[in-house]
């Protein structure tokens, strides 16, 4: 009996599901068991897929607290590769209930006229959210527009509103955003002020939707409040209306629940009254963030810049006690900036510059803030007037900056605009050491040299102390997190993305290097301090260009560049003249400083020694002077009159319109060689030799002298027959006119005459070269190496002048053996020849990192030429090649 029963309660069991499994038929059974399919098969699930993966994107979110951070934030065109996997299957599960379970069936959805599962628009609505997310928009906006059209009495339509807003946002297209919100917005106000008079019901999902009326509204679900004042607020930011978004932002908190959504409104509130400069307000959000729990780096950086918007003495306490606390270490670069902030507020400008210095120090993967503490250095010592140490800050602020950093390339054009004048202020203060030093006794040099390779070392020490010290931090901040974190799963060895910044952080730093110990050693460049003549008192000065090989410093090493000769010490002092003049030059043309360019200028006539340097500071002087201190102009003019009687300045001072005049001379001068030289043309050689002896005789000062003295020579050798009359002229060209072209015209003119004419052999102009030019394809650059050079030392020289020279380039440099004993580097790759050709320019004119490797032979080279130069191992072929193409 009981067998039989159970037989006939499973046969009804079945018939049941048969029965229910008909989509075109609405009954109740029918009606519930599509519903309930379509509810938990399809959208609870997809939103749990959805929920998963947005939540996972956001928790490994690396947020951007300098920067306002984003309402909502969301992945963009490869970070969202990695949720495809979670979207896609939740666009599958919700299409199949689409497909399977709509009532009737959905073959096709436009000429549907209603729909009897309850739960259908909310799997349309899940694949729209879904397709948002995967950045599909298009998608996306067709499945609201549908869920809108289709469902205009159901909540689904007011989520379908809010989520076209979003859409239309990330489109760019605000004006349609503007109006999906003021449905909405028009939508609320209608039920809050009773203004919907018609019979208002919310949607039940337990019921049919069928025995709804045509009249019936449906409400704003309230679910969607927070979002939709979030959206507001986006919207008012898109607008350029900070102030509309705050008052947004703070109606959104009548709806938030989670803890975490109050405590970022309220953090980006306090961003947003910052901007705004309501400073107040914005310390009061910062406040009111750490009231609620959110992530630690939100709460660390709530505390900063609160510190920011005015720090007290309690605030400057809370930030000493985060610095000691061991989870902290990895933010100790910005505790100590805001430190810094603090006591610039109080005016304490040498506590400020300390705590500057440490931010920058404990910098590591923040290369943002160490930027900032570089610029803000810099920014102080420019401010006052300290401009060689503004450079150095400002270049070590381009060196680490990307170009997303505010104003990088403003920064990066105030290094380069002072460069010159560090590199002017170094090499006076380097010579004027290296002169004294070598007026010492030859003991009170040895040690001198003594003291300066023990300050060294010492300063190396407390830098390795310091290294070590922060090392040990940040060891001791990874172990924090990994024990809080069960799995360490945000250890930087267990998390991809921060081990690929690390990398290019690295790489950006330190160029491409090979995996091999000692990679950072290369040639040092150790400087000598300066002495005062009372004591020999060691002064801290940084400017030497003393150059080692070695990472040991020796006496003798130190000693090298003492010029100790007479003739190196006066080469010396005509550097220091040289570099003295140029930095006042800097001074007073760009940076406007008259007297700090008029003490460089006094700095060269205290010297006393007649040159041109000398001469040319005393005329800067008087034009400086001429009008504001005429005593000091008189004096200086007196200088040039009396020393330098025969000059070009003395000449001016004599007539003030002497450079005009003299420039109407030349220009005289010029059209009366134009029509000597068209006569030579003529065959009139005896009227060109007689002009030419004239000018040779008489105008000393002729510009074209020179060119006269090769037009008689050339006459002559069409007038006599013996051409070694011409011999004494062309070697006075050659003995008066060293390295120009005239010069080099003489000596073929004089070899010609001693040697003969070559061969009378007919010239084959046809190409035979192997290679051929190509300036559609990418260019190399190979550096020959000599036998002496140490491939890896040269490797690091090249790679430490990209960075600093062109470190935006992504140079890459790599070696290989060029025959049996030779070795090349390879620089690999410039997008057309005019860059590669700058790039030689720019290496054969600069001797910083390269040294001697300055003077290597250097190629452009396509990559099919190089292996046919691999295979032939003919240099010089391809030397001549080149010359001839590049």
């Amino acid at each position: 009996m009981i067998k039989t029963y159970r037989k006939i309660v499973a046969v009804l069991i079945l018939l049941v599901v048969v029965v229910a499994c008909s989509t075109e038929k609405n009954t109740l059974i029918n009606r519930t068991y599509h519903g309930t399919t379509a509810r938990y098969n399809g959208y609870f699930n997809a939103n749990e897929l959805i929920r998963q993966a947005v939540t996972s994107y956001q928790n490994s979110l690396k947020e951007d607290y300098y920067s306002l951070l984003e309402i909502e934030p969301l992945p963009d065109e490869t970070e969202v590769i990695g949720l495809y996997p979670s979207i896609d299957t939740a666009i599958v599960k919700c299409t199949k209930v689409i497909q399977n379970h709509s009532m009737p069936s959905n073959d096709r959805p436009s000429q549907k006229k209603e729909e009897h599962n309850a739960w259908i628009d909310e799997n349309w609505t899940t694949v729209g959210i879904a397709s948002y997310y995967r950045r599909d928009y298009d998608a996306a906006m067709k499945n609201f527009m549908f869920v809108k059209k289709f469902y205009s009495n159901d909540p689904s339509i007011y989520i379908g509103e809010l989520w076209m807003a979003k859409t239309n946002m990330q489109l760019g297209k605000l004006t349609d955003a503007g109006f999906n919100i003021a449905n909405l917005e028009k939508a609320i106000a209608d039920e809050e002020e009773g203004g919907n008079k018609k019979e208002k019901s919310s949607k039940s999902k337990s019921k049919s939707k069928k025995g709804k009326k045509e009249e019936e509204v449906a409400k704003v679900p309230k679910s969607i409040r927070f979002d939709f004042e979030k959206t507001k607020a986006e919207y008012a930011l898109r607008k350029q209306n900070p102030q509309d978004a705050i008052k947004y932002l703070e109606e959104s908190l009548k709806f938030a629940k989670k803890q975490t959504d109050k405590s970022r409104v309220h953090f980006i509130m306090g961003q947003l009254n910052e901007s705004i400069g309501n400073r107040e307000e914005a310390k009061k959000q910062y406040g009111l963030t750490l009231k609620f729990n959110a992530p630690y780096e939100m709460h660390f950086n709530a505390r900063l810049k609160r510190a920011f918007m005015g720090g007290d003495e309690k605030v400057k306490k809370e930030l000493l006690k985060m610095l000691r606390d061991a989870k902290n270490a990895q933010f100790k670069d910005q505790i100590y900036y805001a430190l810094a902030d603090i006591e610039l507020q109080n005016s304490n400008k040498p506590k400020a510059i300390d705590y500057l210095t440490k931010s920058a120090f404990y910098s590591t993967a923040n290369t943002r803030q160490k930027g900032m503490a570089y610029e803000k250095l810099g920014n102080m010592s420019f401010a006052d007037r300290n401009y060689v140490s503004a450079q150095k800050y400002y270049d070590s602020c381009a060196t680490v900056i990307d170009d997303k950093y505010p104003n990088a390339e403003g920064i990066r054009s105030k290094a380069e605009k002072l460069a010159d004048l560090v590199v002017a202020v170094e090499t006076a203060n380097f010579e004027d050491s290296v002169q004294r030093i070598a007026l010492l006794s030859e003991d009170d040099r040895v040690k001198f040299v003594e003291k300066v390779i023990k300050q060294k070392q010492e300063e190396a020490e407390r830098l390795k102390r310091l290294e070590a010290e922060k090392l040990r931090a940040l060891q001791q901040n990874q172990n924090t997190f990994a024990e809080s974190n069960g799995n360490g799963s945000k250890w930087y060895f267990n998390n991809a993305k921060t081990r690929s910044e690390g990398f290019e952080e690295f790489r950006k730093l330190w160029g491409s290097r090979d995996n091999e110990d000692n990679w950072r050693r290369s040639d040092k460049t150790v400087f000598l301090p300066a002495i005062t003549n009372e004591d020999d008192t060691v002064l801290t000065d940084e400017s030497a260009l003393a150059q080692v090989k070695k990472d040991t410093l020796t006496v003798e090493m130190l000693m090298a560049d003492i010029p100790l000769t007479d003739s190196s010490l006066q080469a010396s002092k005509m550097r220091l003249l040289e570099a003295l003049y140029a930095a006042g030059v800097i001074y007073k043309d760009q940076l406007n400083e008259t007297e700090l360019a008029a003490k460089q200028f006094d700095a060269v006539l205290a010297k006393n020694t007649v040159c041109e340097t000398d001469m040319s500071s005393a005329f800067q002087l008087y034009k400086m002077y001429n009008e504001s201190k005429p005593e000091v102009a008189s004096v200086n003019k007196e200088r040039i009159l009396t020393l330098y009687p025969n000059s070009d300045y003395a000449n001016y001072l004599r007539d003030p319109d002497y450079f005009v005049k003299r420039k109407e001379r030349e220009l005289l001068a010029e059209q009366e060689y134009v029509k000597v030289l068209e006569r030579y043309n003529r065959g009139l050689y005896y009227p060109v030799i007689s002009k030419a002896d004239d000018v040779i005789a008489n105008e000393k000062d002729n510009q074209f002298r020179s060119k006269y003295m090769l037009l008689k020579a050339m006459s002559l050798g069409q007038t006599t027959s013996n051409k070694q009359e011409l011999l004494p002229l062309l070697n006075q060209v050659v003995e008066e006119y060293p390295e120009t072209p005239e010069e080099a015209r003489a000596k073929e003119m004089i070899g010609i005459i001693q040697n003969g004419y070559s061969a009378n052999i007919e010239a084959d102009f046809t190409n035979k070269s192997p290679y051929t030019f190509n300036d559609e394809v990418p260019q190399w650059v190979i550096v020959f190496l000599d036998k002496s050079e140490g491939v890896s030392t040269a490797r690091t020289k090249v790679s430490d002048f990209n960075k600093e020279f062109f470190s935006r380039d992504k140079l890459k440099v790599s070696s290989k053996l060029f025959g049996e004993d030779k070795s090349v580097l390879l620089i690999q790759e410039f997008p057309t020849d005019l860059k590669a050709k700058e790039y030689v320019r720019i290496y054969k004119a600069t001797r910083k990192h390269l040294l001697d490797l300055q003077n290597a032979k250097i190629v452009v080279i396509t990559q099919e030429n190089m292996k046919i130069l691999f295979e032939r191992k003919d240099v010089k072929e391809y030397e001549d090649f080149f010359d001839e193409f590049y």
